[in-house]
């Protein structure tokens, strides 16, 4: 028996049913009507004097006749489809209609301008962009390419194409930090409000230490599956979030977050371009790509994170007794002075001119007769009445907790038993330190 044409356009009917599962759903992929393809497959059935399908109102089952035909049917589908994606790449001008899925946040902030040249340069061609952070079946859902931000690529089968690298980094408002603390470890996390996204949990929040490597599992209180309202909600002051640099470049530049904890993170991210064409791409996606490619070869966000990643403004050497101080005290301190300093310019230019006393010295090396953060500090007044301080930082103070940005806590900072300095309208002089991180073996806290 010899196919006919109309045989042929019969049977590819059919693999669209069966693949498509329904009717229904065959006949919209294909822009007819369910009654045309329904008759189609009717009249092949007729044909070869076969039953190839199973109706009932739930659902189809192919026959056994069914099952055979569709295997060979199949194979002629799959060629006529690879044969027309190779016309369609043949051709040198991109047309039609592109789908492209990325994430809200990486689209509104780095895919605008690349769309808009890339239309500007191929007018015939139609980009559909659908925004989500999870990743779409690409077959199933009509797509050509997904731009997605990951560790690692799970092993779908599809193409990707590398367009650039990111970095995690946990980050929070300003006025969060200096509402709630600067957490200066990991474990620091466990006291603050956390933001985490359902989907990209980055190894459960995974930090490497000098002790190893530490997961903070189950720390955030708010979890949400779209990065952009995580990101938003963290500039707004909700609490700390986890998430790719690129995605927050802009709030790190302008100052609407701060970075946290980077000493501890090296997780790499890359932002590829995901697509399902093995073999002769279409002409409009091949071109999308190469865009994309040169788009990125110098990535927008670079300027933005550089500004952010600058190290803190030398300090000129003050005149004076030098102050021993850990490094790891010595940072903290820096970068409470950048944090505080537009809500209390006096009392940080107070802490820097400290600051600018100090000699770096090992935790071991620091006599336990000097004032360092966190001492608790027993003073004496003129009458002499006892008063116990403890020097903290800003977010800590309250009651005899000294904050070290008042003047207070500048003139405790270094200074050692036997100094005097004026506290709450009295004179004070420091009797007696009964704990000092250094001396106890605390220094890393």
């Amino acid at each position: 028996m010899r196919a006919s044409p109309d045989d042929i356009l019969g049977m590819a009917f059919f693999a669209r049913v069966v693949e498509a599962r329904s009717f229904s759903d065959a006949a919209r992929s294909l822009g007819l009507s369910k009654s045309a393809v329904s008759a189609r497959v009717s009249r092949l059935e007729e044909r070869l004097g076969v039953r190839l399908l199973h109706r009932t109102t739930r659902r189809l089952a192919l026959t056994a006749d069914g099952v055979r035909l569709y295997e060979r049917c199949a194979r002629v589908v799959a060629e006529a489809d690879e044969a027309a994606e190779v016309a369609a790449g043949a051709s040198a001008a991109p047309r039609g209609v592109l789908r492209v899925h990325a994430s809200a946040a990486f689209a509104q902030s780095y895919l605008i301008a690349p769309i808009t040249t890339f239309m500007d340069l191929h007018r015939d061609v139609r980009v559909e962009l659908r925004l989500g952070d999870r990743v779409p079946d690409l077959a199933a859902d009509g797509l050509d390419i997904s731009i997605v931000i990951t560790q690692r690529l799970a092993d779908s089968g599809l193409l990707a194409k590398k367009l650039a690298t990111s970095r995690v980094v946990t980050c929070a408002a300003p006025s969060y930090l200096r509402r709630k603390g600067i957490p200066f470890r990991p474990q620091d996390l466990v006291h603050h409000q956390c933001l985490a996204h359902s989907v990209l949990q980055f190894e459960d929040w995974h930090f490497e230490t000098e002790e190893g490597p530490v997961a903070m599992r189950a720390v955030a209180r708010l979890v949400v599956d779209e990065r952009d309202f995580l990101r938003e909600a963290a500039a707004d002051g909700l609490g700390i979030v986890m998430l790719p640099d690129i995605l927050v470049a802009d709030h790190l530049r302008s100052g609407r977050l701060r970075r946290v904890l980077d000493d501890f993170q090296s997780i790499e991210l890359t932002v590829n371009a995901l697509h399902p064409h093995a073999r002769h791409p279409p002409a409009s996606v091949r071109a999308f790509l190469d865009h994309l490619t040169e788009c990125f070869r110098q990535p927008p966000w670079e300027e933005a994170l550089s500004v952010d990643a600058a190290p803190p403004r030398a300090t000129k050497r003050a005149k004076g007794r030098t102050l021993p101080m850990t490094e790891q005290d010595a940072r903290r301190l820096t970068t409470v002075a950048s944090l505080y300093e537009d809500v209390d310019a006096q009392g940080v230019a107070r802490l820097r001119d400290v600051l600018a006393r100090t000699k770096l010295t090992a935790a071991s090396k620091i006599p336990a007769s000097t004032v360092t953060m966190s001492s608790r500090v027993v003073c004496r007044d003129d009458a002499g009445a006892e008063h116990e301080l403890t020097l903290v930082y800003p977010w800590d103070a309250s009651g005899q907790r000294v904050s070290v940005v008042s003047e207070s806590g500048c003139a405790l900072l270094g200074a050692s038993v036997g100094a005097t300095f004026e506290h709450g309208g009295r004179r004070l002089r420091i009797a007696s330190i009964p704990y000092q991180p250094e001396s106890a073996g605390d220094h890393h806290l």
